[in-house]
């Protein structure tokens, strides 16, 4: 039997085609977004999976180095190695200079609104003051001000910018210092454990990081 063009179809028979191509059109797209959904939820599935089993490791690796570390200390402490001023932390490097372990007692911190009006008084009387007068002291303590990866000031890196606090009188200075300070707040603090290894071509430290967001 001869197949019927369009133009000889009725509109019975249009409308019956009309309808078998969306269901057509609806049942490929169902197919599609079937197989997309299988697809993702693999991938999320074979992520997570992944994430439990790194972090169960992590864990155990943490738990395993401390331990080894707090023996470190203590072993250390009878050998006279840690200053008394010491709050529990240390470094060590291996014999061959290529790697180094540090662990260190870390606060966490955080800074109210204040700081960032010290900061801007400190940067401006450093661009006016300090580094036509001693690009040296101007580096080291606008280093001070670098902030970590998160975004965050250094509690360790102003603490270090309080120990110049009487080396100059200008207002900005004396302001800033004053704002930091009342603007600190210590959230909670915790021994941290940095691994470090020297790079073959610089020589220096690089860190090994272990945490994600850094890749």
């Amino acid at each position: 039997m001869t197949e019927k063009t369009i133009d000889q179809l009725s509109t019975e028979e249009l409308e019956a085609l009309l309808a078998k191509k969306k269901k057509e059109e609806t049942d490929r797209k169902k197919k599609e977004r079937e197989v997309y959904e299988q697809k993702v939820n693999s991938m999320v599935m074979t992520i997570v999976a992944n994430a439990i089993r790194l972090h169960k490791d992590m864990r155990l690796f943490h738990s395993e180095t401390t331990d080894r570390l707090v023996e470190m200390r203590n072993l250390l402490n009878q050998y006279g190695e840690i200053k008394s001023t010491s709050k529990g932390g240390f470094q060590r490097v291996t014999d061959d200079g290529k790697s180094k372990i540090v662990y260190k007692y870390s606060t966490i911190c955080d800074w109210d609104e204040r700081a960032e009006k010290a900061e801007s008084l400190l940067r401006d009387f450093l661009k006016d003051f300090v580094k036509k007068r001693d690009i040296k002291m101007y580096n080291i303590i606008s280093a001070l001000l670098e902030r970590n990866k998160e975004g965050n000031l250094e509690y360790s890196r102003i603490q270090s910018l309080y120990s110049h606090e009487n080396e100059f009188d200008d207002p900005r200075w004396k302001e800033a210092i004053r704002l930091f300070k009342e603007s600190f707040r210590a959230v909670d603090s915790k021994m941290r454990i940095e691994v470090y290894k020297r790079s073959d071509q610089s020589q220096k430290w690089e860190l090994i990081s272990l945490n994600l967001s850094s890749f």
